[in-house]
């Protein structure tokens, strides 16, 4: 365990920028990310590659959102990037002969080793409270089904929140019903971030499939507990609290906060409390309130909580440093969300697009921690 410690925390430590493509060679595994982000899953992908001496060349990813095909075509080097919406390029049904735009795909792509991806979550979050679990963007799950179909890839891992599995829509046991009868072993579950090493209990639910009938993929095998004692925030971050900011970048500042923000954070330097009294809260929160976390401090000796788009903003949950006065840089967030040092945010020039990419980002030790147990099912 000790040695997992070291190795994870050396490698967010790590600020020599690492190739992470390989145009060709023996052992290279082809894979795509769709609605891929900045890129967490196949930071993790990569690494769960590296594990077992196997190349990774991403031949396709695909996202709407400008910044992250700003930060993924910086850092990864992807053969093609996609920036329209993915029913653009898979539109057809499921069990229908491929359209015009999914023909022209497949000659472009060619084979498809694995494919993976975090489709759209706003309509299964519970903080969605107007149409959570009945949302068209659900929908977008089943153009991910599609593209298996049509290219047939040996592993597929589909991320999502917790609550996917409840919507509406029922895209998960659709989606599982028909990965079965294109031949896949599937399973899927949730993932609760402290329990497998990452600083935050963040969890998440995945849907995992390998293109072999008989595979054992019980997924009590990527949800059990990992490790004994949770990684703490001083774990992701206590090394950068003395460091100078490299640069001027946005990416390892604060953003300034008006008066009575700075003031609520302000409040708990020197004290040992972490949750902002009501005095000090907004007139809405002076009363009985179900929302403790908000206005209140993380704790250097316990995960931080699930980070948000909102993780520069004390207003919009448990977000003020252990120290008090500030919040988190987003270097720190992208610690806790175990980026390591050498993936390069610094191009993304706005802040509320680096907020976003970091916040809605899968931890890349999350990621890894799956897909090393289904390439060992595939490939060992």
């Amino acid at each position: 365990m000790l040695s997992d410690l070291l190795r994870d925390k050396n490698w967010l430590k790590c600020k020599k920028r690492k190739t992470i493509w390989y145009p060709r060679g023996e052992n290279t595994l082809r894979a795509v990310d769709i609605f891929s982000g900045c890129g967490g899953i196949t930071l993790g992908l990569h690494e769960a590659c590296a594990a077992y001496d196997l190349k990774l060349k991403m031949v396709m990813a695909c996202d709407m959102f400008p910044a992250a095909e700003q930060s993924y075509r910086d850092n990864f080097r992807p053969s093609e990037f996609l920036n329209k919406p993915i029913q653009t390029y898979i539109d057809g049904e499921i069990n229908a002969p491929k359209t015009e735009n999914e023909e022209s795909l497949v000659k472009k792509l060619k084979k498809i080793d694995i494919v993976v991806g975090g489709p759209p979550c706003q309509g299964n979050s519970n903080l969605n409270n107007h149409t959570r679990g009945d949302d068209p963007r659900n929908e977008l799950y089943m153009r991910m089904i599609r593209f298996v179909e049509l290219f047939q890839p040996k592993i597929v891992l589909i991320e999502n929140v917790r609550g996917v599995s409840n919507n509406k829509q029922r895209v998960v046991p659709r989606a599982n019903e028909h990965l079965r009868r294109f031949g896949y072993s599937v399973s899927h579950g949730v993932v609760r971030g402290h329990e497998i090493g990452i600083p935050q209990t963040r969890t998440r639910h995945f849907t995992v499939a390998v293109r072999m009938k008989r595979a054992n993929i019980s997924f009590d095998q990527f949800s059990k507990p990992t490790v004994d004692t949770p990684r703490t925030l001083g774990w992701a971050i206590r090394d950068l609290q003395k460091l100078e900011p490299p640069s001027e970048s946005i990416f390892y500042r604060t953003p300034s906060p008006g008066p009575v923000n700075q003031a609520r954070m302000d409040y708990f330097i020197g004290t040992d409390e972490y949750n902002l009294p009501n005095r000090e809260r907004p007139p809405c929160q002076q009363g009985d309130h179900t929302y403790p976390a908000v206005y209140g401090r993380m704790r250097w000796d316990e995960p931080a909580p699930t980070l948000t788009t909102g993780f520069g903003c004390n207003g919009r949950g448990r977000f003020t440093h252990p120290d008090g006065g500030r919040v988190l840089t987003p270097h720190e967030a992208a610690r806790v969300q175990t980026f390591p040092d050498y993936y390069d945010f610094t191009m993304i020039e706005k802040r509320t697009d680096l907020h976003h990419l970091i916040g809605n980002a899968v931890p890349p030790l999350m990621a890894k921690h799956i897909l090393e147990k289904l390439i060992k099912i595939c490939y060992h």
